[in-house]
C-alpha cells in the first residue's frame, strides 16, 4: 500500500522537482493530495456498511463520519426500509441524522439497524499513513496533485518563468493535460461502476413487494 510520503515522492518525480531546491513545499503538496482525495471521493466514493444499535422509541440516530449518501437501510433484519415518507417502513436523512418511521418498537440485536452507505476516503495525517484510496488508482491522485501544483505555479510569476526556462513547457498547458487525464478516468469509471440495492430473499415481514430504489442505468 502507498503512504503519503511515497505518493508525494512520485509527484515530485513527475514534476521533475526532486533536486536540491524544491519548487513545492511538502506541506503544499500534502494539501493538494488531500484535495485530490476529496475530488476522488466525490466521483468514486468508498462503499461501507455498519450496524447501528436500535433504541426502543428512538427515531433519530447519528450517521457515521464521512458519509456521502445512504444506499440501504434494513431494520429489523427482515424488513427493508425505503427512503421517503410513503411506505410503511421508511427513513429519511436530515441534519446528519438517520430518522426512522416508525421508530423501533423494541431494542435488542434483532432490532439493530443495518446501514449500507457511500463515504469519502480518509485523508492521511502523517507521512507514514497509508492512503485509503485503491493503490491501483495512485496515478490518478498523482495527476490531480500535479494539476493543482502547476496551476499554483502559473499564478506565481517568478516560479512560472523558472519552470518554463528549466523544463521548456508552459505550466498551464501541462496542468490541463493532467486534468484531462483525470477527467477521462472518471468518465470511464462512471460507465462501469454502478451501485444497486440488494433485496432480502428470506424472512420478509411485509406481505407486499418492496420497490427498488435503484434508478437503473
Amino acid at each position: 500500500m502507498t503512504t503519503r510520503s511515497q505518493l508525494r515522492a512520485t509527484v515530485r518525480s513527475e514534476l521533475n522537482d526532486s533536486g536540491g531546491t524544491l519548487l513545492w513545499a511538502d506541506s503544499l503538496l500534502n494539501e493538494y493530495l488531500n484535495q485530490a482525495i476529496r475530488e476522488y471521493s466525490r466521483r468514486l466514493p468508498e462503499e461501507a456498511s455498519t450496524t447501528i444499535t436500535a433504541v426502543a422509541g428512538q427515531a433519530a440516530y447519528t450517521l457515521p463520519a464521512r458519509l456521502v449518501t445512504v444506499k440501504r437501510i434494513e431494520q429489523p433484519e427482515d424488513q427493508l426500509r425505503l427512503p421517503g415518507e410513503r411506505h410503511a417502513h421508511s427513513y429519511r436523512v436530515f441534519g446528519g441524522q438517520l430518522i426512522l418511521d416508525p421508530a423501533p418498537g423494541s431494542a435488542g440485536s434483532s432490532q439493530d439497524i443495518q446501514l449500507e452507505y457511500l463515504r469519502s476516503y480518509a485523508e492521511p495525517a502523517a507521512d507514514g499513513d497509508t492512503l485509503a484510496t485503491p493503490a491501483f488508482h495512485d496515478d490518478i491522485l498523482v495527476a490531480l496533485v500535479c494539476e493543482r501544483a502547476l496551476r499554483q505555479i502559473s499564478a506565481d510569476e517568478a516560479k512560472r518563468q523558472r519552470f518554463e526556462r528549466d523544463r521548456g513547457a508552459d505550466a498551464l498547458t501541462v496542468a490541463r493535460a493532467y486534468q484531462q487525464r483525470a477527467e477521462a478516468f472518471f468518465s470511464e469509471m462512471a460507465r462501469v461502476v454502478r451501485s444497486s440495492v440488494l433485496e432480502p430473499t428470506t424472512g420478509r415481514t411485509s406481505s407486499r413487494p418492496l420497490q427498488s430504489t435503484d434508478p437503473g442505468p
